[in-house]
């Protein structure tokens, strides 16, 4: 595991920068323009600072997972990994942690450019919740890019990729939740995006956890994990 992990950090981070562009780069873009242009209020700022935070995991749970995992099987790695004493789930746990890094190296950037440009300022306390929590949070995010990756084809990946941009749209992260049509707002109260975003609101402001959001990233990562591990069981009766 060790040892797996090292080289997924190596070929998945150190050696893909367009990853960290991607993953990092444009959700800080998206923070500056946003907060220099709509408004000065600081309230917003910070809101829209957990937002893009969000927003980068996003992008980095569910499309560069599902891009990762899709080139493994075609470049033939993961059927090499058969070969080894290494079990399916030693492997996606492995890609798990490294993603799970990068998430939270997404949440540092965004942070510090909150801080650097907007004077936004958290306490110790709250940025080790924060660092640990919303990385933590975007389980289920993760597990999306795995079903997405369930295809085995880097176009129908990057078709069904746009899956993020309607997330990110529904749930608030690009506008503010509350200006979304109200059926807009029926289905996005109910994506496991909402509820981590709603998680997080709550954190910086100081506010209890709603624990019905945190049941429904729970019940969301129930669900979508179960039906990977009856996708991977079919796959693996029909081979």
């Amino acid at each position: 595991m060790w040892y797996q992990s090292k080289f997924n950090f190596k070929r998945i981070i150190l050696r893909n920068p367009n990853f960290l562009f991607f993953d990092i780069l444009i959700p800080v873009l998206f923070y500056l323009l946003f907060t220099k242009i709509l408004s000065d209020d600081m309230g917003f700022k910070r809101d829209y600072l957990v937002s893009m935070m969000i927003y980068a995991n996003l992008l980095g749970s569910v499309l560069t997972v599902a891009n990762t995992l899709v080139n493994d099987y075609v470049s033939g790695y993961a059927k090499s990994l058969r070969l080894l004493p290494v079990k399916q789930w030693q492997y996606y746990i492995s890609i798990g942690s490294i993603f799970w890094l990068l998430n939270v190296f997404c949440v540092i950037a965004l942070g510090l450019t909150g801080w650097l440009f907007n004077d936004i300022v958290f306490s110790v306390k709250l940025w080790l919740i924060l660092v640990g929590i919303i990385p933590l949070l975007a389980t289920p995010l993760m597990l999306i890019g795995v079903l997405l990756a369930q295809t085995h084809d880097t176009n129908t990946v990057n078709i069904l990729g746009n899956i993020v941009f309607l997330l990110a749209i529904v749930s608030g992260l690009w506008f503010p939740f509350k200006t979304l049509p109200h059926w807009i707002q029926i289905i996005g109260g109910h994506t496991p995006v909402y509820y981590i975003a709603e998680i997080a609101r709550e954190l910086v402001s100081g506010k209890m956890i709603t624990w019905g959001y945190l049941v429904g990233v729970i019940i969301w990562s129930l669900l979508l994990g179960s039906l990977i591990y009856l996708i991977e069981k079919t796959i693996a009766r029909t081979c």
